[in-house]
C-alpha cells in the first residue's frame, strides 16, 4: 500500500507545483496539502514560525493557493486535544486499526521512512474537526506531526499517521489517508501516530500543516503534552 501511495501522491505533486503557475490550480486544490506527502526529504530546513501558532481548541485556515487568488482557502481544521499514551490500547485504541509500516515513521537524519519500534514507541492521539471549504481531494496527510530537534531550531516530520478514524460516510476505499467530504461540510475525527520519545521530547512535538512546502502557507498547533 506504501508503495502506490507514494506513487499516485508524487503524481500529485508535480501536478501541484505545474499548477501554481496556472489557473488550473482551482481544481487541483491545496499545494501545501501536496508539497510533502510522498516522504521524501526536502533540502530546503524547515522552520517553527512563533507567529503561526496556535493553541489547542483554535482554527488553522489550510490553504489552496491559485494564480489569481493566492489567499484562497481550501479547509479549516480545529485540533480540540492533544495527548500521549503508553500504547494504541491505553487510548481505547484497537491495535488490528493501526498501521506498522515503514512509513509511519521517519529517520531524522536521513528523512527515509524506517519500520517503528512499536515495543517502546508511545502513541499520540488528537481529536479534531475538518471543514471542507473548497477541496476536491483531501487527504489527512495534509496535518503532519513534527519534532523539534533538540539544540536546533529545524523541524522534522515523524511519520504519515498510523490511525485515521472517520465517519463511515466519507470512508475513500482508493487509499487509508483520503476522505470525501463535501464542501460545506465538517467531520469529527481522530488522528494518531507513533513516536519514539528517545528521539524526540513531547515538549518538542507539534502539529502543522504544509510540512516540506512554503512557509507563507504553513500553520502549528502547540500541543501542551
Amino acid at each position: 500500500m506504501a508503495v502506490n501511495r507514494k506513487k499516485k501522491i508524487l503524481t500529485i505533486v508535480i501536478i501541484g507545483a505545474v499548477c501554481i503557475f496556472t489557473s488550473a490550480c482551482s481544481k487541483i486544490g491545496n499545494i501545501g496539502q501536496f508539497s510533502k506527502e510522498n516522504g521524501e526529504s526536502n533540502e530546503r530546513p524547515q522552520r517553527l514560525q512563533e507567529d503561526r501558532l496556535h493553541s489547542l481548541g483554535e482554527t488553522a485556515l489550510l490553504a489552496a493557493p491559485t494564480k489569481q487568488n493566492p489567499q484562497l482557502k481550501g479547509a479549516e481544521y480545529t485540533v480540540h486535544t492533544a495527548a500521549l499514551y503508553e500504547n494504541p490500547e491505553a487510548a481505547g485504541i484497537d491495535t488490528s486499526q493501526i498501521l506498522t509500516g515503514g512509513d509511519t515513521h521517519y529517520d531524522f537524519e536521513t528523512g527515509e521512512p524506517t519500520e517503528p519500534d512499536v515495543s517502546k514507541a508511545a502513541f499520540f492521539l488528537c481529536d479534531v474537526t475538518i471543514k471542507n471549504i473548497r477541496l476536491e481531494y483531501m487527504n489527512i496527510t495534509a496535518l503532519s506531526l513534527v519534532c523539534l530537534l533538540e539544540g536546533s531550531e529545524e523541524l522534522k516530520m515523524v511519520g504519515y499517521p498510523a490511525y485515521f478514524s472517520k465517519p463511515e460516510e466519507v470512508e475513500d476505499s482508493t487509499d487509508y489517508y483520503n476522505f470525501n467530504l463535501p464542501a460545506d461540510k465538517s467531520i469529527d475525527a481522530k488522528v494518531g501516530w507513533w513516536v519514539d520519545l528517545e528521539e524526540c521530547r513531547k515538549e518538542n512535538l507539534y502539529l502543522m500543516f504544509n510540512y516540506g512546502g512554503d512557509k507563507e502557507y504553513q500553520e502549528y498547533w502547540k500541543l501542551d503534552l
